[in-house]
């Protein structure tokens, strides 16, 4: 979320010119509609690359990527700063010179690589998670037709059966959970890779998804129990597509559910981006080839070229899932005030459209250099109404201080309103009596007095700071002054009126009997 702002002042034609009354942001801009899009996300363990097999197997990594399409590809078991550009310039590349890549960090044994179409997202980083075998990527890359972020895990577990090595495999994942715990609620991200897992039931992917602590990941498909061997679950095997060794790599046909793609709840959900439902796909698996190679015939998934690109080119089929990226929607901040009140400082703010918004932190300054925040307000993540917002600062001491609203985005992206200012405290001579009689029924006089000539309002609220009635709305001269009040249509309960004048206010409670 972002805001064009014009400042505006009112201070009123009095002595007390000096004070800033009322501060009020008016929207000269906002966001353009733009359109919806949908973006492929695909990870690929390409065997050791480049190795010594690199150039003859670059064909067939070309026909798999050609014919998939994606727009962002996460590469598994890249052999250091080599493979990353190898595979860059001899593969993506060659498929399209739109393709690019982010940072590459070579780190201890293979790594990942990211690869994306620069038409439709921009890099924003690559930081390692160090674990004790191999690091986890943890890339960020932003949307350039929505400016949505999206955080991408790349990961490659410790291989093999046996309890130690599955017991290794959860103390990875325990250095990601680290990572994710600490990740805004609202934040987009998936975890992907080659997770050597060989069941639901061990200790690694009940960590990823342990719903009892924050972070966690969800599981598109719905696979409880063991995953090897299992007919049920043969579409979604994704080692080993062939059956004899060649180059190195794994035999055995497909029977393992090595690969996967889990994401965040915020991905899962709709609203920004989000998991297009049944889009999750092993490439090349029609479930027809459990324990066999991917290229005997026939496949019902692929045609015969590509099924023979996929025995050939690695020991893993690629998993891909598509994600809808929602279109922006225009953005208004359409006012933000402040007035002195008995007790504190009263803040009003108001939006017509909100995208994404998780909430608003106060923050309040005495010099506009050093601010505190003072509390936060929840906002309507995604809203097409307006909405009305209010925080009373009862902390607030005399003399100018200096407001400002934190805004956060559901991905923890945050940005600042302009500052508004206050100064002095309430003036001499300005004053509101309790109403009288009260309790009452049918009707209650209200009094107040006024320093000098201004600007007044005299409303009343119910309890939930829905507007009533508008007793007063214009200038009056200074002295002392007296409104009636008639409910029409009202339930009986306790009200709130409240006397604005120059930009302070003054409030007291009521009670309406029936």
């Amino acid at each position: 979320m972002h805001y064009f702002l014009q400042l505006i002042k009112f201070s009123g034609d009095t002595p007390l010119k000096k004070l800033l009354f009322f501060v009020l942001f008016t929207l000269f801009g906002t966001f353009q509609a733009l359109p919806q899009f949908n973006a492929k996300i695909m990870t690929y363990n390409v065997l050791n690359y480049p190795g010594t097999s690199g150039p003859e197997r670059n064909p067939y990594f070309r026909t798999v990527i050609s014919a998939t399409d994606p727009d962002i590809l996460v590469v598994g078991e890249l052999i250091g700063m080599n493979g990353f550009v190898t595979f860059r310039d001899s593969v993506m590349k060659k498929i399209s010179d739109d393709y690019t890549g982010g940072d590459f960090i070579d780190g201890p044994d293979t790594d990942h690589g990211i690869y994306f179409k620069s038409s439709m997202f921009e890099f924003i980083s690559n930081v390692p998670i160090v674990t004790e075998l191999r690091d986890i990527s943890r890339f960020t890359i932003k949307s350039k037709t929505t400016a949505d972020t999206l955080i991408i895990f790349g990961v490659h577990l410790k291989s093999s059966t046996g309890s130690q090595n599955a017991a290794q495999r959860a103390r990875e994942v325990d250095s990601l959970r680290k990572v994710t715990k600490t990740l805004h609620p609202g934040a987009n991200f998936i975890v992907l890779g080659d997770f050597n897992l060989y069941s639901a039931n061990e200790a690694a992917y009940q960590k990823l998804t342990d719903q009892t602590q924050p972070g966690y990941f969800n599981d598109p498909l719905d696979m409880p129990g063991d995953w090897q061997d299992v007919p049920a679950y043969a579409p979604y095997h994704t080692q080993s597509p062939r059956k004899r060794s060649f180059g190195g790599g794994a035999t055995g046909g497909l029977d393992d559910r090595f690969d996967l793609i889990l994401m965040s709840s915020a991905v899962m959900e709709p609203g920004g981006i989000t998991y297009i439902q049944n889009s999750y796909t092993s490439y090349g698996n029609d479930g027809n080839h459990l324990n066999d190679s991917i290229n005997r015939p026939p496949n019902t998934a692929v045609g015969q070229v590509i099924a023979d690109a996929l025995h050939y080119a690695a020991d893993h089929l690629p998993v891909f899932a598509t994600f809808s990226f929602n279109s922006v929607v225009p953005v208004e901040l359409t006012s933000f005030y402040g007035v002195r009140a008995e007790g504190g400082v009263s803040l009003h703010w108001a939006t017509a459209t909100e995208t994404n918004n998780y909430g608003f932190g106060v923050e309040r300054s005495k010099d506009g250099v050093k601010w505190s925040e003072k509390g936060f307000v929840p906002g309507g993540n995604n809203s097409l109404s307006p909405r009305e917002y209010k925080f009373f600062d009862k902390s607030a001491e005399s003399g100018k201080i200096s407001y400002r609203l934190k805004q956060t985005d559901n991905d923890g992206t945050v940005n600042y309103s302009k500052t508004i200012e206050i100064e002095g405290s309430l003036p001499s001579g300005m004053n509101l009596q309790q109403n009288f009689p009260n309790p009452f029924n049918p009707s209650t006089k209200i009094s107040f007095e006024l320093p000098e000539a201004g600007r007044v309002q005299l409303k009343v609220f119910d309890i939930a700071g829905n507007e009533v009635a508008s007793l007063i709305d214009g200038t009056m001269e200074g002295g002392t002054h007296e409104a009636e009040f008639v409910p029409t249509a009202l339930s009986a309960g306790v009200y709130v009126y409240r006397l604005s004048w120059n930009g302070f206010s003054l409030s007291r409670k009521m009670l309406f009997l029936p």
